[in-house]
């Protein structure tokens, strides 16, 4: 201890170092007080105590928004974090770290993610449920056969309707050998064929109704083809199995009672039912009634009138010409071919003299577009063979001209493409030449060429063999 007095803040300050010295603490208690999240920080403020102790704790917004469960009054929990002393106050509280849920509330946090999962998955869209039958006449009860759940359901149904079949399926309810038990049951129950099965037991803790919150029996309830009720607990408790079953009830007891109507509700529908089949089919008399009778008040007027239409068709049927006289209707069809023979007969020659006229036409104009074709087409050819002798290399050797190959057949056209003791060959007119090159001559030089002496080769020359 200092020895002299200090300051507030200075002892606020050594008791906030000593503290944070201490380290972290794993504390379980439970909580009371929640105060949170707050709106404007996110903070969450509550007291955690146990029988002999209680202590401020602080869980920051980071933390708090981890949390997979609901942080409440009354839920015991884990915490891990630090001691510290706010400096204004001069208060002490924990900071948590991580904020874990034990005891009930641990089983709480598995369930509420279980239910999360299996509703993701669709298991508890009412849509997808099947139907529960107004009246069951056939009940199977899956439940123990020890405890008194199976009189009390069993009483209901025989006292709201004797006529109800009820078929009894054992299984354990509590434990953890439980759950395989009860879905034996569930498809030993569905293969009876009953229009639904009552999925019950009587009330108990978390701890004592967690067989019910398998995720194995969950899959089994949804995967059944018969509805299932279930009354599991009491009106607080609600487990996995109530979330997929087709109908949830509080109570074993609403449970029976919800696929049992009572007999007296059974028999004021069957009198309402009665009474409107009754005042249907009255109805339904009175416009039969009502029909029959117009129709026996419409039914002279109507024969008589189609008696007189037969009697106005037979009368003129008997003053037409046909009926007095059928040969009539032969003489008339004679004369008629008669008259379209006659026209046929005229209008023959007269068809046949304008095809002959129309066909000497197209001749007469066949024969003069052929002779025009023709003598463009002769025309053309003389003009053709004409240039074709001009161009004629032959018809420029006549004039005195000669064609010079070299020894492989190419044509020469210039000196310079041959040396001096090449052979070449000169096609004439008439007959060939084959020669020696001798000498060679360059063209003349014009007059604004280079005044080099050209080069120049005489050639030697024979007649070739005829």
């Amino acid at each position: 201890m200092p020895s002299s007095p200090v300051s507030v803040a200075r002892a606020v300050e050594v008791a906030k170092a000593t503290l944070n010295g201490m380290g972290t603490f794993r504390v379980v208690g439970e909580v009371s007080g929640f105060r949170g999240p707050n709106a404007r920080s996110g903070h969450c403020y509550f007291d955690l105590k146990d029988e002999e102790a209680s202590m401020s704790v602080i869980v920051w917004r980071s933390t708090f928004a981890k949390l997979d469960f609901e942080l409440k009054d009354g839920l015991e929990v884990e915490l891990s974090g630090s001691f510290d002393v706010y400096v204004r106050s001069g208060r002490m509280s924990f900071i948590a770290s991580k904020v874990e849920a034990t005891g009930e509330g641990a089983l709480r946090q598995r369930v509420a993610a279980l239910a999360k999962k299996l509703a993701a998955e669709g298991l508890m869209d009412e849509a997808a449920k099947l139907r529960v039958p107004a009246f069951c006449e056939r009940v199977c009860v899956v439940t123990s056969l020890s405890g008194s759940v199976k009189d009390d359901v069993v009483r209901t149904l025989a006292r709201r309707n004797r006529l109800v079949e009820i078929v009894l399926c054992s299984c354990s309810v509590q434990g953890a050998d439980a759950p395989p038990t009860i879905i034996a049951a569930l498809k030993a129950a569905e293969a009876t064929a009953p229009d639904a099965i009552l999925l019950v037991r009587g009330g108990g803790s978390l701890e004592d109704l967690m067989a019910f919150n398998d995720e194995r029996l969950a899959r089994t309830i949804a995967a059944l083809r018969v509805p299932v009720v279930t009354g599991i607990g009491h009106e607080p408790d609600v487990t996995i199995a109530d979330l997929v079953a087709s109908r949830r009830q509080s109570t074993p007891t609403a449970a029976a009672e919800s696929v049992a109507p009572p007999m007296s509700q059974l028999q004021d529908a069957l009198t309402e039912r009665s009474r409107r089949l009754e005042s249907v089919l009255a109805r339904r008399m009175d416009m039969a009634r009502e029909s029959l009778s117009g129709l026996a008040a419409r039914l002279p007027l109507s024969l008589a009138q189609g008696v007189r239409q037969r009697r106005d068709l037979l009368t003129a049927l008997a003053s037409s010409r046909a009926m007095r006289d059928p040969a009539l209707l032969i003489f008339d069809r004679a004369r008629d071919l008669d008259r379209a023979e006659e026209r046929i007969a005229d209008a023959l020659p007269r068809g046949l003299a304008r095809q002959a006229e129309l066909l000497e036409r197209l001749a007469g104009r066949a024969e003069l577009g052929a002779k025009r074709v023709v003598e463009r087409a002769s025309s053309r050819l003389s003009a053709l063979g004409a240039s074709l002798t001009a161009l004629s290399p032959l018809a420029v050797l006549g004039r005195g001209y000669a064609i010079v190959k070299d020894e492989r057949g190419h044509v020469v056209s210039r000196a310079s493409a041959v040396g001096v003791g090449a052979r070449i060959t000169a096609i004439l007119g008439e007959g060939s030449l084959e020669a020696e090159v001798t000498r060679a001559r360059a063209p003349e030089t014009p007059p604004f060429a280079s005044t080099k002496r050209p080069r120049s080769h005489h050639v030697r020359c024979r007649k070739d063999e005829p």
